[in-house]
């Protein structure tokens, strides 16, 4: 035990203190600062504050443009002057554009701007809404309904109740409970992979170069390799949780202080629609795959000779690892399907993927249970394996390709 901790306590404090550490977690902090402010810092770049000035030509004689409302970003101005003159005031810089409103021989509305330059695409997507609002209102006083009749329709909102009949079913979370699990639940995927991805480099490498300077036989003559394998597994694995820890603690404190608070009142709401279970089996889902994996790039990091080696070792995993993500993501849009559902239960993928099933959907919580069992069992099985394979890897210098050398290994671990 004694060597456990000197070993473990060693492994620990080096990375901890090393630059490169310090400099990434630093990196991370400053870009969760920049998110918290970005809205004085896009400020501080903007050329332009004044509202866009949109004359509006209604050809109509229905007074169509009184559906277009002014805002910060863009000012209606109705004019009477014709389409010409209106054109040459643009083109002298007087207004930035104009919007022609005529119907067409059905009686429809039909909108077209005329601009000197092309619009960005946040003026195009904001006129375009504008437009669309203005052709619901427009269409529906064709009914002969007054314009507060007309917004009153408009404005009408209506909330759908679930009531599952089912005895033994589980309630049904609300539409908004479940977009909240999804966006939720994509970060948690994403920092599942932010995660694992570094820290399956960082053991497989820590490992690899202690082969390399022969510093290993020195390591292995003294302790034996399990204590070795667990030592470097576990202070990789407290490692990653100071940084999440840390990087957890500075986003609520930026949170709490930037904006007046106004994040810390979004990060609140936004916690308050999740449900306990789900913030527990995410959490669980996490630590999870990072033993997983950590596990998995201590064997790695075993086979190679040369950290130059590392890269080429892990690059299945690698790609394991983008598979998740890619099926995580690909959930966003629909959680349901079946491909989510299959890989919700490979433990490989599954940390990623099923705190999104959990959330987002209405599935019973034993399927999730199931996949943290089936994840605990394959961590358990990799954990024996790896005690065992490790004897007979971390000596083992002969060259080859890496199914050569697992065969070696496991050879010598008899």
């Amino acid at each position: 035990m004694n060597k456990f901790i000197l070993l473990f306590s060693q492994s620990y404090t080096n990375k901890l203190k090393a630059k490169s550490f310090l400099i990434t977690t630093l990196i991370m902090l400053a870009g969760i600062a920049c998110f918290f402010m970005w809205p004085t810092i896009s400020s501080w770049f903007s050329s332009d504050d004044k509202p866009m000035t949109i004359a509006v030509s209604d050809q109509t004689n229905a007074q169509a443009e009184t559906y277009f409302h002014s805002s910060k970003q863009m000012k209606f101005t109705p004019t009477t002057r014709s389409v010409h003159q209106e054109e040459q005031r643009i083109v002298k810089g007087k207004t930035d554009a104009l919007l022609v409103l005529s119907l067409d021989q059905k009686g429809a509305l039909q909108a077209e701007l005329k601009t000197k330059n092309p619009l960005q695409l946040t003026d195009q997507q904001m006129l375009e809404e504008q437009t669309r609002a203005a052709n619901q209102l427009f269409t529906i006083q064709q009914l002969n309904l007054s314009a507060e009749q007309a917004q009153k329709i408009m404005n009408q909102k209506i909330e759908l109740h679930q009531k599952v009949l089912t005895k033994h079913a589980e309630k049904g979370k609300t539409s908004g409970q479940k977009s909240t699990a999804t966006f939720v639940s994509y970060a948690v995927a994403f920092v599942i992979y932010l995660f694992v991805l570094s820290y399956l480099s960082i053991i497989s490498s820590e490992i690899a170069a202690e082969k390399d300077s022969r510093i290993m036989e020195i390591i292995i003559s003294s302790t034996s390799p399990v204590i070795h394998l667990l030592s470097h597994v576990f202070g990789t694995l407290a490692l990653a949780m100071t940084q999440f820890i840390v990087l957890i603690g500075g986003a609520l404190l930026m949170a709490r202080g930037f904006q007046a608070g106004k994040y810390w009142d979004m990060v609140s709401t936004l916690f308050s629609e999740l449900t306990l279970g789900y913030t527990v089996f995410a959490i669980l889902f996490f630590f999870l795959a990072c033993l997983l994996y950590t596990l998995v790039g201590a064997v790695l990091g075993s086979l190679v000779n040369k950290v130059q080696d590392v890269g080429q070792a892990v690059m299945p995993v690698t790609m394991l690892l983008m598979v998740g993500f890619f099926i995580a993501i690909s959930g966003m849009s629909n959680p349901d399907t079946l491909l989510i559902k299959i890989f919700s239960y490979v433990p490989f993928t599954a940390s990623m993927i099923m705190p999104m099933r959990i959330g987002a959907t209405d599935m019973a919580l034993w399927q999730a249970f199931v996949s943290l069992v089936l994840l605990v069992l394959t961590i358990i099985g990799l954990f024996m394996f790896s005690l065992r394979f490790y004897r007979g890897s971390v000596l083992t210098y002969s060259n080859g390709s890496i199914i050569k050398k697992i065969k070696q290994a496991i050879l010598l671990s008899k």
